[in-house]
């Protein structure tokens, strides 16, 4: 999953391995429609499992699922070491994953194991991965720091063809990164800070308060700002509320 700069242009080689997740302030600049530079042709070259890998626009999956399951992947560390969107460098020496677009920068998130029940706590400091991964795979992923599919699989790599399944849970924002097992973490609740979190608008590109719903010029679609994330629900436009409650402010295309 090595790339050169910026990082958006991933080889072929090594996106086909691991899971393509987006790192630099370079991949940022593409979320948000306004990067440039890249090669038409090469990025249409950028395919995973015969799914074309987007560069600007929905490039991350955004929706999280209702059991809470992923594939892991890994990235970081070796000559993957890189610096990561949220801040920090992605060397495999610590607890980091990426799913910035899920969970909000800074965010920490448990990820088990749910075979062993072993889990770490983990801090949220990366874009990615890229949604032609996820499509590939048939799965949302949790991209993470080769530290944690060592601590809960006794591995220092993972791809997304290898299908190894994880529940990811986001947690208290003082819970200490660190692994453990039996009694896990505690989960997050709604009166925890995250539900308040803003959330980074591709399609206005910029940042909106939580609780803010919002129709996205990608697909049409009604998301409401939750917990860092966007969530859908196509019932906003009706209720004026969301997930997270009534809507702090509804911005429609229209």
């Amino acid at each position: 999953m090595s790339s050169p700069t910026p990082r958006l242009l991933l080889s072929l080689a090594s996106i086909a391995l691991v899971a393509g997740c987006y790192g630099s302030d370079d991949a940022l600049t593409e979320a948000e429609g306004g990067g440039g530079g890249a090669s038409a042709a090469v990025v249409s070259e950028l395919t995973v499992g015969g799914h074309y890998c987007p560069t600007r626009g929905e490039i991350a999956g955004r929706t999280i699922p209702t059991d809470d399951l992923y594939y892991i992947t890994s990235f970081g560390g070796g000559v993957d070491t890189q610096r990561m969107a949220c801040g920090g460098i992605a060397d495999g020496r610590w607890m980091y994953i990426a799913d910035s677009w899920r969970f909000g920068c800074r965010a920490r998130v448990r990820v088990t194991n749910p075979r062993t029940g072993r889990w770490c706590v983990t801090q949220v400091a990366d874009v990615g991965p890229n949604i032609c991964v996820e499509r590939a795979a048939g799965k949302p992923i949790i991209d993470a720091s080769p530290v944690i599919t060592r601590e809960l699989f006794g591995r220092s790599s993972a791809g997304w063809s290898e299908r190894i399944v994880v529940r990811a849970e986001l947690v208290a924002a003082s819970t200490p990164l660190g692994c453990g097992s039996g009694a896990a973490a505690p989960s997050m609740t709604p009166t925890m800070e995250a539900p308040v979190a803003s959330c980074f608008s591709g399609t206005y590109a910029r940042e909106m308060a939580g609780r803010t719903c919002v129709q996205s010029r990608f697909d049409g679609e009604w998301y409401q700002c939750t917990g860092g994330n966007w969530r859908l629900d196509r019932a906003i436009p009706s209720r004026r509320s969301g997930p997270a409650g009534a809507c702090s402010a509804m911005i429609s295309l229209r």
